[in-house]
């Protein structure tokens, strides 16, 4: 997927404030990147217009072949059921439903057959092929989490969103949960950007993207907890005390 020149304003007149300024980026197929940046650098902003959530005010978002901006809003409504992902830090399970019904929920609401040879399949993949009757509220936190990155596999999207994904856990389910996000990347070839905080989750990714102001700061490849922590903390910097940041390495 790839988003160019996207701009986000809210507001208008003096009162607008711009979220994104002149923004491209582009992720490929089989890729797991992270994007970081200070409070108020444009993160859930850039998440919700690049997986449809929202509109942007100039620029063009393609997923696949497909320009977002020429759908209408059921057909959105249909590409984010169908050819995106969503894993959040609340996991937003229903506790009504089994581990095997929250999986199935994207293909059910989209009126499609739930193949249960998928449905296992989807299960094993992320390590709940014994789960299938539980109810979230038997399950730890990392196990519910891994409940929605199935529901967010179960479609077969062409990208995942994570947002915060390892926010609610404690380090080692944190970290059970980041590597099984870099194994569906790598064993599978699914596309995952991660929006995150954390260091260490961020070096999770084979690359991070740091945002400062609504705009690119910096793509860092092969990143490490050390260089990501070191960078956040320069974008910190500037941002408190005026430093410019273009340009800088």
């Amino acid at each position: 997927m790839e988003l160019r020149s996207v701009g986000k304003t809210y507001g208008r007149g003096g009162g607008a404030v711009a979220a994104l300024r002149d923004l491209s980026l582009a992720f490929e197929r089989g890729t797991f990147t992270a994007v970081m940046g200070p409070s108020g650098a444009g993160k859930s902003t850039f998440l919700h217009c690049a997986a449809g959530l929202e509109r942007p005010s100039t620029g063009t978002v393609r997923l696949g072949g497909t320009d977002l901006a020429a759908l209408d809003e059921a057909q959105l409504t249909m590409l984010r059921r169908e050819r995106v992902g969503f894993v959040f830090q609340a996991y937003n399970l229903l506790g009504s439903l089994t581990v095997a019904e929250n999986i199935a929920l994207p293909l059910m609401l989209a009126g499609r057959a739930v193949e249960p040879g998928r449905l296992a399949e989807t299960a094993r993949r992320v390590g709940l092929a014994d789960r299938m009757r539980h109810r979230p509220a038997q399950l730890s936190g990392g196990q519910q989490q891994r409940v929605a990155i199935a529901r967010a596999l179960i479609t077969r999207p062409e990208v995942i969103f994570a947002d915060e994904p390892t926010g609610a856990l404690d380090s080692r389910t944190g970290r059970q949960v980041l590597a099984l996000l870099r194994e569906i990347v790598d064993r599978e070839g699914n596309t995952v950007v991660m929006v995150t905080h954390d260091p260490i989750a961020a070096s999770s990714a084979q690359r991070v993207v740091f945002l400062a102001d609504g705009a690119l700061a910096e793509a860092m490849d092969a990143p490490t907890a050390e260089r990501v922590a070191a960078r956040m903390a320069r974008l910190d910097g500037a941002r408190f005390d005026g430093t410019r940041l273009d340009g800088e390495g």
